[in-house]
C-alpha cells in the first residue's frame, strides 16, 4: 500500500528518498558560534575537549537541550576529528626554553660533527620480550618472561659518540654494582672509564680540538673528568660542555634519536638473557652506521644549516 501511495506512474517514484530528519536544533551560525569556535578556542589553548564538554557549554549557553547525536552530526559536517593526544609540557610552548636550545644548537653548528662528542648513560632492563609475535587462529600473544619489566635486572649503559662513528661504551652490569656497593653509575665510574676506555680512543681517532658533551648530572664533574682525559693522555678534549638542563631530548643524539633505536635492535634479538645481554649491548652500539648517527646529528638540528627551530611545536 506504501508502494501505491508513493507511485506516481514511473519508476523513479518508488526509488528510496533520503530522510532529512526533524527540524535542525540549532541554526549554522548557532553551530558555528557554539560549537566550531568552542572547539577552536580551546584547541589554541591547548585543553582537552569531547562532545560533552560541547554539549554542556552549548546547553549552557543556549539555555535549551541539544541532543549529542545533533551535536556530533553537526561536529561532522564542521570537519571536525579525533586526533591522538600530543603531549606538550610547559616548557614546549615557553619561548626562553626554546631560545636556550636554539643558542646551544647555534654553538654546535660552528663545530665540524666529527669534534662532536657526546656522552650519555642509559639503563637496559634484562627483560626485553619483541613486540610482536606471530598468532595462530584461537590462541593470544601470550609470552612467558622469568620477571616482569618492573622487576628485571638493570643494566647501565654509557656510551660515546661523533658525528661519525659510536666511539666507546661500558656496561655496568647487577654484578658489578653489586662488588663495588653502589645504587648506579657514579662520577667515580664515569672518570675511571674515560682514563681506560675513552681517552685511548680519542686519541685513536687523530682529530684535535675536540668538544665533549654532556649533561649536567651529579656524574659528570668537568674538572674530574678534564683530569681523567689528562691523566689517560688525551689533549685532544679542548672544553667538557654541558647542555642546558632539561633539553637533553632536543640536542643529545644519544637521548632520543639514537636510543630507542639501539634498544629496538637489542630486542629484535630475542631471546635475549643476562648471559649475552651485555654483549649484545657492546657490540650492537658499537656497530651503529654512519647513516644512523648522521641522521640522529641531524634531528637534534646540530647539522650546519638546519632551522634550530624546526621541531618547536607550532602553538
Amino acid at each position: 500500500m506504501r508502494w501505491y501511495q508513493q507511485w506516481d506512474g514511473t519508476v523513479q517514484s518508488l526509488n528510496r528518498k533520503s530522510n532529512d530528519g526533524g527540524p535542525r536544533t540549532m541554526t549554522q551560525d548557532q553551530v558555528k558560534h557554539y560549537l566550531l569556535d568552542f572547539i577552536t578556542m580551546m584547541n589554541s589553548q591547548h585543553k582537552p575537549v569531547n562532545y560533552k564538554i560541547v554539549q554542556s557549554h552549548i546547553e549552557d549557553s543556549l539555555g535549551q537541550k541539544v541532543p549529542l547525536s545533533d551535536i556530533q552530526r553537526y561536529g561532522k559536517e564542521c570537519d571536525i576529528k579525533w586526533r591522538k593526544v600530543q603531549e606538550l609540557t610547559l616548557p614546549d610552548i615557553d619561548d626562553e626554553h626554546w631560545n636556550q636550545i636554539a643558542k646551544f644548537r647555534k654553538f654546535l653548528q660552528r663545530i665540524h660533527n666529527d669534534r662532536l662528542a657526546f656522552i650519555d648513560e642509559i639503563a637496559i632492563y634484562a627483560v626485553m620480550p619483541p613486540r610482536q609475535t606471530l598468532v595462530a587462529p584461537g590462541y593470544q600473544p601470550l609470552i612467558i618472561v622469568e620477571k616482569p619489566s618492573a622487576h628485571a635486572q638493570r643494566y647501565d649503559f654509557i656510551g660515546a659518540l661523533n658525528g661519525s662513528q659510536s666511539i666507546a661504551c661500558m656496561i655496568l652490569t647487577p654484578a658489578d654494582r653489586k662488588n663495588r656497593n653502589i645504587d648506579g653509575i657514579r662520577k667515580e665510574i664515569v672518570n675511571e672509564w674515560i682514563v681506560k676506555t675513552l681517552a685511548p680512543t680519542i686519541n685513536r681517532l687523530g682529530s684535535n680540538n675536540i668538544y665533549l658533551i654532556c649533561d649536567k648530572s651529579w656524574s659528570h664533574s668537568k674538572v674530574n673528568m678534564m683530569e681523567a682525559l689528562k691523566t689517560g693522555k688525551c689533549k685532544s678534549v679542548v672544553d667538557i660542555c654541558y647542555m642546558p638542563i632539561a633539553l637533553t631530548k632536543y640536542i643529545s643524539p644519544l637521548d632520543n634519536s639514537i636510543c630507542h633505536g639501539f634498544k629496538e635492535a637489542i630486542r629484535s634479538q630475542y631471546p635475549v638473557t643476562t648471559a649475552n645481554l651485555p654483549s649484545l649491548l657492546s657490540k650492537t652500539f658499537l656497530s651503529l652506521s654512519r647513516r644512523q648517527i648522521k641522521n640522529a646529528y641531524r634531528k637534534c638540528a646540530i647539522v650546519r644549516g638546519t632551522d634550530v627551530y624546526y621541531d618547536r611545536p607550532s602553538t
